[in-house]
């Protein structure tokens, strides 16, 4: 069927394409989704004590809120309007979203019948009393998935006592988490796209729902919820197939509060993780950015009638306990508990949770941990994964024989259970056990951090913990339900064909070219979400470098999106849809293209501008004109050929990742990012990345534009300075246009310089990154070498002579030369024959390349990276290797002097 006229985006028909039911859909869609709200739905939305709306802020967030009120609040004025006779609580964003103009999505929905109307559109005519809904799409939902409540109305509620009761967060806390990981219910808002004319476009809120556990808290930034079987409009997931950022509201309907979540999200389609959650087709990976709490918010309460019946069918049967001797007799011989506190450890105070101490009677199992315990953070020791650590009694005994000591008390290793019959070489990785009233499934190994060592007394106890192999391991909880001392241990569901906790273990840590045993590994259905990740890393990995070895892989532009007038980003998928090769923020990738009337395929290269967890590659190319001096030449061959002629669905030839210049992940010294023009992409893909990390590393953006059309990507740098305190961006432009607002669209009218810098840096240990034109470049650098920052702390991405900024600061006797001894210590001699030039070559010296130009030889080269070949050379004698491997590997003879450093006395015929 033609898209001509689709009430679908492409995001939405690019799902429904991949399933093999996009015309299906159409037929369907074009008889069910209309541009005004049709006469029973009108009637329907008449009736409801409860609207819930998406927004967006004014960095472009979707967020979900809802609206309460006595049946009628909600009125259709016609079929394309809709008044809404209520105002958002004290506290919910929708207080600062609520505007004219602004795109809406809406979303009645009745809890005792089941039913639901979508109806979006824009804002208009917000009073005192609320506003109207100019509709642009309508269409009833199908009753799935929604849990059946019946609805008591309050006289009174959002009573703050004088005090609001609003709480904001960049994470989770330990109250927000265990409210998640109970919810059966929750709302998504998210965003396709910007076009007022396009109805199919535009914000949408959305209904999920399940049994309380459905949404894993994988820690205090992560959740993981499953997308199950609808419509199959992929409204939702369409929507963030454009536009990964979306708001999560989740309800407690018993008290009234909300918890508005704002974040993005990724849709995960491999079997590995759907088979996580029965009855699911996808997963939704969600990284939360901000959380806020809004007690009392709503005016009605209900009272749980009963789950949604495709629910109940996904229950899993409870399935017998095993023959108890086929799995040997457990027990579970104590429970250990205590509270995060405060403890000195080398010179600073850290909070730990691992002094655990044994409890009389039962105890309550909860999702997230016991009740009474505590870790000290989501992020390293708790979440849905890690909700109880177990270690076995066999181990303490080799413990006390390996350490010579007897005093190892049940909780020594920081335990919740001590069992006894669970060694890790028994326990499988997603075995299921009944123990007490709560059923629990094995997550994943320990992994030992210093805090052990701080409790045990031993310096590195740690990595003697895990070399010995005798980690233990952690329970998700599946079922709730009360434990104790005594309790005996069922086993209730086995894989036999699983891997042992001590295998998952050796594969992470020790077995790691065991790519076998890492694929069956990763098809644990149980296997906690971050041990997946770092699994599936080592096989893209893996994959990469077999893709190194042949060099180019196929790639499709998934989108095509404006950034400025000159620049535009490409994003990019794999085409045989298998995993990514990872990158470091600031590399490159190397595009071979086939551009119509060039005789040969044109080679060119392009950084990274997103992060590397993002499962796309994105590239932002500026359109390169004509030069001003002579503006008879044609403009820039690809990147015209990228703005004109690549399209969405346009297959690329593409290279692995690569380049030099690179953010240390590991670095805690405060990040000074400098870019002018274009140059700004490698930086962005430094600042998402950090970001995402959950870094707290300070960071400080500094870019130059010439005016607000040609600056790219500045609402998002604007964002992640709004969201992240650790964030600071300051905007100059040097010929501002009459409609940029100071203040507004740009710090400061001017160029990025040293004296910027000095009046906006605070007095720190920085690490400075450069990208940009060459004058930029090299004004900075010398500057900041004069300034007296190490060369060491100047990073650079320059497509010149790789020596050239250190000789121009040299020569200005702004940095210091370096000194006779470090010159000729540990020196490898290397002839250059044609010229007739012999060197000594040290660490500090570089490449061949770079000491070819260190001695003032020109020797041609093009990427300087091992892509184009342009410096290829002739071995006369001697030995080399590639500090960087090439893309292709020249004859035996011959050597790429751009990537290649001397291994022996070497003799090249340059």
């Amino acid at each position: 069927m033609a898209d001509e006229g689709s009430v679908f985006h492409e995001g939405e028909k690019a799902i429904q394409s991949r399933l093999g039911i996009r015309d299906r859909m159409e037929k369907a869609g074009r008889a069910s989704i209309r541009d005004h709200i049709a006469e029973p739905h009108q009637a329907f939305l008449q009736q409801l004590p409860l609207f819930v709306v998406g927004t967006l802020d004014a960095a472009g967030r979707p967020w979900a809120s809802v609206l309460t009120g006595q049946p009628g609040f909600v009125q259709a004025r016609d079929a394309g309007m809709l008044n809404i006779h209520a105002r958002p609580a004290y506290g919910d964003i929708l207080e600062k979203t609520l505007a004219n103009g602004a795109e809406i999505g809406g979303l009645g929905i009745d809890f005792e019948t089941r039913r639901r109307v979508r109806v979006n559109g824009r804002i208009t005519a917000v009073d005192e009393h609320g506003f109207g809904i100019e509709v642009a799409q309508s269409f009833g939902n199908c009753p799935q998935y929604i849990q059946a409540r019946s609805v008591d109305w309050l006289d009174r509620a959002n009573d703050h006592d004088g005090q609001p009761r609003v709480s904001c967060g960049p994470t989770l806390n330990k109250a927000q988490a265990a409210f998640v990981a109970a919810a059966d219910t929750f709302f998504i808002a998210s965003r396709a796209g910007g076009d007022v004319e396009n109805a199919s476009q535009g914000l949408d809120v959305s209904h999920r729902g399940g049994l309380p556990g459905f949404v894993i808290v994988a820690h205090e930034t992560s959740l993981l919820f499953p997308d199950y079987s609808g419509n199959c409009f992929f409204n939702t997931l369409g929507n963030l197939t454009l536009d990964p950022r979306c708001g999560l509201t989740f309800v407690d309907f018993a008290s009234g509060d909300l918890l508005q979540l704002s974040g993005e999200a990724e849709i995960l389609w491999q079997p590995h993780h759907t088979d996580r959650f029965p009855g699911a087709q996808r997963v939704i990976a969600f990284r939360v950015e901000e959380a806020r709490s809004v007690e009392n918010a709503m005016k009605l309460r209900t009272s749980f009638q009963g789950y949604a019946p495709e629910l109940e069918a996904l229950r899993e049967p409870e399935a017998q306990p095993q023959d108890p001797t086929s799995a040997g007799a457990m027990t579970l011989l104590s429970v250990n508990l205590s509270g995060p506190r405060e403890v000195a450890h080398e010179g600073k105070m850290v909070q730990t949770g691992i002094f655990k101490q044994p409890v009389e009677g039962r105890v309550m199992l909860r999702r997230l941990n016991l009740d009474g315990d505590g870790q000290a953070d989501l992020w390293g020791h708790g979440g849905a994964f890690r909700a109880v650590y177990v270690y076995s009694a066999e181990n303490y005994s080799f413990w006390r024989q390996e350490l010579g000591r007897d005093d190892l008390p049940v909780g020594t290793f920081g335990e919740n259970f001590t069992v006894e019959g669970m060694p890790d070489d028994a326990i499988n990785v997603g075995d299921v056990f009944r123990i007490g009233g709560a059923l629990v499934e094995v997550s994943q190994p320990r992994i030992p951090c210093f805090k052990l060592a701080l409790k045990m007394g031993i310096p590195n106890f740690q990595n003697r913990f895990l070399e010995q192999r005798r980690v233990g391991f952690y329970f998700r909880v599946l079922e709730e339900g009360e434990v104790g001392a005594g309790d005996p241990i069922e086993l209730v569901r086995r894989d036999p064909e699983g891997l042992s906790v001590r295998q998952v273990n050796e594969l992470l840590f020790f077995d790691k070219d065991d790519l076998e045993a890492t694929r069956q590994a990763l098809a644990i259905p149980a296997l906690s979400h971050g041990w997946k990740g770092s699994f599936e890393e080592r096989l893209a990995n893996a994959e990469a470098d077999a893709d190194a070895q042949t060099g180019f892989r196929d790639f499709v532009v998934d989108r095509k999106e404006p950034e400025s007038e000159t620049i535009t980003s490409f994003y990019l998928l794999p085409s045989d849809g298998k995993s990514l090769a990872s990158f470091r923020p600031g590399q490159f990738l190397t595009f071979q293209l086939v551009i119509p009337g060039q005789s040969n395929p044109v080679m060119r290269t392009y950084s990274l501008s997103d992060s590397p967890d993002c499962g796309y590659y994105r590239v932002s190319i500026k359109r390169e004109p004509s030069p001003s001096e002579q503006p008879d030449l044609p403009p820039g061959l690809s990147s015209t050929y990228f703005h004109d002629q690549v399209e969405v669905g346009e297959t690329l030839s593409v290279g692995p990742p690569r380049g030099k210049f690179v953010l240390d992940p590991d670095g805690d010294r405060s990040l000074v990012l400098l870019s002018a023009g274009v140059g700004l992409t490698p930086m962005i893909s430094m600042a998402n990345s950090v970001v995402r990390a959950g870094s707290s590393r300070p960071v400080w953006f500094i870019h130059g534009a010439r005016n607000g059309r040609e600056h790219a990507m500045g609402d998002h740098l604007l964002g992640l300075a709004d969201r992240h305190p650790n964030v600071h961006s300051v905007i100059c432009y040097s010929r501002p246009d009459t409609t940029d607002v100071a203040g507004r669209d740009y710090d400061r009218h001017g160029r990025v310089d040293v004296d910027l810098l000095k009046s906006v840096l605070p007095f720190d240990d920085h690490e400075f990154y450069l990208c940009g034109p060459a004058p930029f470049m090299t004004s900075l650098y010398c500057d900041l070498a004069a300034m007296g920052v190490p060369t060491s702390r100047i990073h650079y991405e320059f497509f010149g002579p790789g020596s050239l900024l250190a000789e121009e600061a040299e020569l200005a006797g702004r940095a210091p030369t370096r000194g006779g001894d470090e010159e000729v210590s540990g020196a490898i001699s290397v002839t250059f024959a044609r010229s007739g030039v012999t060197a000594q070559w040290c660490e500090s010296s570089g490449t061949l390349l770079e000491l070819a130009e260190g001695q003032g030889l020109q020797p041609p080269y093009s990427c300087r990276s091992g892509i184009c070949q342009t410096c290829i050379c002739d071995v006369v004698d001697g030995d080399f290797e590639y500090v960087e491997e090439p893309l292709a590997r020249p004859g035996d003879s011959q050597v790429l002097i751009c990537c290649a450093r001397p291994k022996s006395n070497l003799t090249i015929d340059v």
